[in-house]
């Protein structure tokens, strides 16, 4: 059975008009069609009309709930009743004998709460899963910023528009709404005139299922996927690295460069002789050894003997706790640069993602202002991986103690680099109490591999030692690697002042690259995006870097914007004057050779 669900950015734009219009389209395939009005506000009759508009037998109407009063379902007139509309709309549908084609039509438009929950028809379509959302909107000037507004609150959900004209516009209106779409590239089913009986140019492709519709990468062969990602210039390949002596190496995270510090090889070596290469266990079982019961004590210490855990890699840790303190009907808000790790955690968590703009608290006020009455988490980084840059924590901490959302911050590349002993942004801000969950690594700064989360409760600890499919079912890291970031965390403690040092070089590094005329994003931390543009244009400066002895990284979409494909410089607290100057000359000689 395919199934449709009628929206619409509000009320008034004429859904059971489009509905009845598609109800004929389908039924002139020869299917039968059931039409279902899922909330009656006012006795409209919406479902009986459509039956009524198409006139074949092959069309039943069913309404799911209906309200006493024209108005909004949870407005004061209509909502006196003590049940869960959300819950018994969806298991009315199951009641309803099966048909080829079920369209739904909500009452209002898509952000109408119909739950006193506060579920809205966003959270109806998500747990409905139809095979698309039909999104309609009127025709007429401002209809494209409708659709902007609406096309980003379903975000990944299956949707097409429908550009219904209810009353005669203007040709030019009418031709800005189209192109406006060409270049959002929104997926328009199709167009209605005033009084039209058939859908302009209607685009029947939108109406197959959103497997066949949606992912046309996933049904190509795979070998053609392939082709099509070196055609894109973003093909992936591994290979081992193969620098010269000069080589100056800027492409990896050991941002405090403590990779081949002859104490922590030392220390390596020791934790070998006592506990051997492996754990060889999960850490439930003989995996948890003496030195990894150190590290967490060593961790909870650091953050002011807060609960800590111990997990073999940051994406483990950042999954798993997304995957277990968010719900289904939750509200997650995350900066649109959040890591790979946090969307995977929050969408297998089946809550719902909102983005907010990259580091703009303003835009995230105002979404808590519009989901108040929701229980929200708040998702972002410290410093970001391909920017180099922050949000301003002390604003962000700001709004948590207003709106109080639960708060998980990633600090994977501020560790080592900010706060008075290493910790990062949250130290060196002092905003570390607001946090609920943080998750810092220990493969980057700390020189060594695996992940810690520190939690505001105990509980919070407990709950993932039980639950956390990816701690209790895996190996657990060496030995050798939990003892080598216990001694690489004494050593990051112990450089106080001269993280400032290392800060301004950071500043003035990328005040030098700004002046040569170099897109260059952030301020002080020790990752240094160049942006290129192009991913081609990434790879050649990559070589060319390579070949002047400096080995940076050329990052491609879809690990960034496309469009903003960069070199990556990773910077060491070592670097010298000279090896700065060295950087700077490259840069320049590449400017004048590629006419950037």
């Amino acid at each position: 059975m395919q199934t449709y669900f009628i929206t619409a950015n509000d009320t008034g734009s004429g859904k059971t008009y489009v509905a009845g219009i598609l109800a004929r389209h389908f039924v002139g395939q020869g299917k039968s069609v059931q039409m279902v009005k899922a909330i009656d506000c006012g006795d409209s009759g919406d479902a009986t009309w459509v039956q009524q508009f198409v006139n074949s037998p092959h069309v039943t109407a069913h309404t799911l709930s209906r309200y006493p009063k024209p108005l909004a379902p949870l407005a004061s007139q209509n909502c006196k009743r003590d049940r869960s509309d959300f819950a018994n709309l969806l298991k009315s549908l199951e009641w309803l004998p099966s048909v080829d084609v079920r369209i739904i039509e909500g009452a209002g438009g898509l952000a109408v709460p119909i739950d006193p929950s506060g579920l809205d028809w966003r959270d109806f379509a998500e747990a409905l899963a139809p095979d698309r959302i039909v999104v309609v909107v009127d025709n007429r000037l401002g209809a494209i910023n409708q659709s902007r507004l609406v096309h980003a609150y379903l975000g990944q959900l299956p949707h097409a528009f429908v550009l219904n004209e209810i009353k005669p516009v203007d040709c030019a209106v009418k031709s800005s709404n189209l192109e406006a779409y060409q270049t959002f590239q929104y997926k328009l089913l199709g167009q209605l005139k005033p009084d039209s009986e058939s859908f302009i140019e209607l685009d029947e492709s939108l109406l197959f299922k959103k497997s066949e519709a949606d992912s046309p990468l996933q049904k190509k062969p795979l070998q053609q996927r392939l082709q099509a990602r070196k055609e894109k210039q973003i093909f992936r390949r591994i290979k081992v690295p193969n620098f010269q002596g000069n080589t100056l190496h800027l492409s990896d995270n050991d941002y405090l460069d403590l990779r081949h510090n002859p104490d922590l090889a030392e220390v390596a070596k020791t934790a070998i002789e006592t506990y051997g290469t492996s754990s060889s266990a999960s850490p439930l079982v003989t995996g948890y050894t003496t030195v990894h019961a150190e590290l967490e004590s060593t961790v909870s210490q650091w953050y002011g003997n807060a609960p800590a855990l111990i997990w073999n890699s940051g994406y483990a840790a950042n999954q798993s706790v997304l995957k277990l303190f968010l719900s289904p009907g939750d509200i997650v808000m995350a900066d649109r640069f959040i890591h790979n790790s946090l969307i995977s955690g929050i969408l297998a968590s089946g809550a719902r993602l909102v983005r907010f703009q990259h580091n703009d608290p303003d835009h995230l006020e105002s979404l808590l202002k519009k989901h108040c009455n929701r229980k929200v988490h708040v998702v972002s980084e410290s410093v970001y991986s391909m920017d180099g840059d922050y949000l301003d924590l002390k604003h962000l901490a700001s709004l948590k103690s207003e709106y109080g959302f639960q708060w998980f911050l990633d600090e994977a590349h501020a560790i080592g680099w900010y706060g008075e002993t290493g910790s990062g942004m949250a130290e060196a801000t002092g905003i570390i109490d607001q946090v609920d969950l943080l998750t810092g690594t220990l493969g980057k700064a700390l020189a060594s591999c695996g992940a810690y989360t520190i939690f505001r409760e105990a509980w919070m600890r407990d709950l993932c030692i039980n639950e956390a499919s990816e701690f209790i079912y895996s190996t657990y890291l060496p030995p050798s690697s939990a003892a080598v970031a216990n001694a690489a965390i004494g050593k990051v403690q112990a450089a106080g002042k001269e993280r400032m040092v290392w800060q301004k070089k950071a500043r003035l590094l990328r005040q030098q690259l700004r002046k040569q005329g170099w897109d260059v994003p952030g301020e002080d931390s020790p990752v240094i995006p160049i942006i290129c543009g192009e991913s081609d244009l990434a790879l050649r400066l990559a070589d060319e870097c390579l070949k002047s002895g400096l080995k940076v990284a050329a990052i491609r979409p879809p690990t960034v914007p496309q469009g903003a494909a960069r070199l990556r410089l990773s910077l060491k607290s070592t670097l010298t004057e000279a090896d700065c100057q060295r950087i700077l000359n490259c840069f320049e000689q590449n400017k004048v050779s590629h006419h950037v």
